[in-house]
């Protein structure tokens, strides 16, 4: 089966400004649990389009998580569980196939 590379970019604070620290944490754990680790690839900030038209302009911190195919569903479920505790309405989650890892 071939290596997949998932990209998440988890913001950290909610469309109110409330801090996330509490749910990046949860996922940060979730994604431990399931597979070997993550990496955090640092901050970085993305303009979003609310559905009213305005313009939203969020930090987040983006991770990198090495899987199979079969790993790409519970990698979105642990998206999906951090964005139904926040008022976000979208979750930038971008999946990359046939990818070259090593762990040397």
């Amino acid at each position: 089966m071939a290596n997949v590379k998932v990209v998440v970019f988890l913001p950290v604070r909610d469309n109110d400004g409330r801090d996330l620290t509490a749910e990046r944490e949860s996922a940060e754990n979730d994604l431990f649990m399931i597979y070997l680790g993550w990496t955090f690839l640092g901050m970085v900030q993305g303009a979003y389009r609310m559905t009213d038209g305005s313009r939203a302009i969020d930090d987040h911190r983006a991770y990198a998580i090495m899987t199979d195919e079969t790993g790409i569903g519970d990698i979105e479920g642990v998206v999906r569980r951090f964005k139904a505790k926040t008022t976000q309405e979208a979750i930038y989650m971008e999946v990359q196939y046939n990818v070259e890892m090593r762990l040397i």
